[in-house]
């Protein structure tokens, strides 16, 4: 079977890769919201404060969070860093614990010859070797599961401690990998949590957009020229993704994935994508609280990406958009109005087919519409990674079934 020129398998790849460029828009949007309200930075200090939670000793988050490096992190005084990394968690905690020894220090009264007193901390030798100090501060804790694990940590360091690694690196690389084992189930719980916005966002845009998968379905499966072009820009999209090694979570790096080529897009005459009152809606959205909205440098980026999407959108010429000649502003049009009639000469099938959805809609118009909405919020909400993966997927199935170049005139 050759698949590069089936039909179904088009269709697909143009549904996707829509789904693909709009799901951007679903990221940007979460993104600004985790952005606005610090969910990222609070997340991960809560994680951080349950791992180092030890009822039985200090309150080891608070400190962690106060420990210079950490503190350091801070893009503003109620911000806290959206990533630690384990290399940093290990030296921090390994300092904080090993301070313990200094801060642990007790004071004795001392009367001298002459009758006066004065105060002097005691004469205990301070270990100038990080470890040592690390064992006293351990030793120093109540008995607690967690001074239980930290003192594992030392015995498996000196267990295997060699000529190439000595004991600090081998503590440090228990603790990073004991933090990096937790981030990993972390990152499961944040994407967890994320899923309900991700559904509010996707809905957002599907909505903002006017994205009837339906609709979508049916005018790919009559429009060839559209489904040509957009099979031709995910294929392009696929091969930039291959030369991108960076991840795609990130929706910037995304962008910069989707190739659009302005002067291979020819214009459909069935379709003109009107994007403006979209366009008027963000303007309204950009004024209102912008003092405490947009009060630093990721909301402010977020929103120029999101404009950026929005014009990738309507380059892309796909037939979504709110316009009073379409579907469903066009159902409340006066009697007086005159409907937009669509020129027949090149697709009469397609032009039949929106001139009635348009201006003559019947009851299974009207619910297939609700009907394709909620499918493209529930679709978007997948977020962008899952779409350009199956992306990928499609157009290698696809170009498997491709005739090499020499073997073309065997066929005929």
């Amino acid at each position: 079977m050759n698949f590069a020129d089936n039909n179904i398998l088009l269709i697909l790849i143009s549904l996707v890769f829509i789904y693909a460029v709009l799901s951007i828009l679903v990221s940007i949007l979460t993104e600004w919201w985790n952005a606005y309200f610090k969910e990222r930075g609070i997340f991960l200090k809560d994680s951080i404060y349950k791992l180092l939670k030890d009822p039985l000793n200090k309150d080891y988050g608070y400190l962690f969070y106060n420990h210079v490096t950490i503190a350091g992190l801070k893009s503003a005084p109620d911000r806290d860093p959206h990533y630690i990394s384990g290399t940093m968690f290990a030296e921090a905690l390994i300092d904080i614990i090993a301070q313990q020894v200094v801060n642990n220090q007790k004071v004795k009264l001392v009367i001298n010859a002459d009758g006066t007193r004065e105060y002097q901390m005691e004469s205990n030798t301070i270990p100038n070797d990080i470890m040592e100090r690390f064992q006293l501060g351990v030793s120093g804790m109540n008995t607690s599961p967690f001074a239980d694990l930290l003192q594992s940590f030392i015995d498996k360091s000196r267990s295997g401690a060699s000529e190439n690694k000595n004991h600090y690196d081998l503590l440090k690389s228990h603790i990073e990998k004991w933090y990096n084992d937790y981030m990993d189930r972390v990152s499961g719980w944040y994407k967890t949590k994320q899923r309900k916005k991700f559904i509010i966002a996707g809905f957002i845009v599907a909505i903002a957009l006017n994205v009837d998968s339906l609709n979508l379905l049916k005018v790919l499966s009559m429009d060839g020229d559209l489904r040509t072009r957009l099979v031709a820009s995910a294929e392009q999209t696929v091969d930039n993704m291959k030369r991108d090694s960076t991840a795609l979570d990130n929706s910037s790096n995304m962008m910069k994935t989707v190739f659009i080529e302005r002067d291979n897009l020819q214009k459909s005459s069935a379709f003109q994508v009107d994007t403006t009152k979209v366009q008027e809606l963000l303007c309204q959205f950009n004024k209102l609280d912008s003092t405490r909205r947009v009060n630093n440098v990721t909301a402010m980026k977020n929103i120029k990406k999101l404009d950026s999407t929005l014009a990738l959108v309507s380059e892309l010429n796909i037939p979504i958009g709110w316009s009073r000649s379409s579907a469903p502003l066009s159902w409340f049009r006066s009697s007086g109005e005159k409907a937009t009639i669509l020129s027949s000469s090149q697709n009469p099938g397609l032009a039949s087919y929106l001139n009635a959805r348009n201006n003559h809609p019947d009851g299974w118009d009207i619910f297939s519409y609700f009907v394709g909405i909620i499918i493209s919020g529930i679709s978007l909400s997948f977020g962008a990674p899952f779409w350009f993966d199956i992306l990928a997927k499609f157009v290698n199935i696809r170009r498997s079934g491709k005739i090499p170049e020499g073997n073309q005139s065997t066929k005929s």
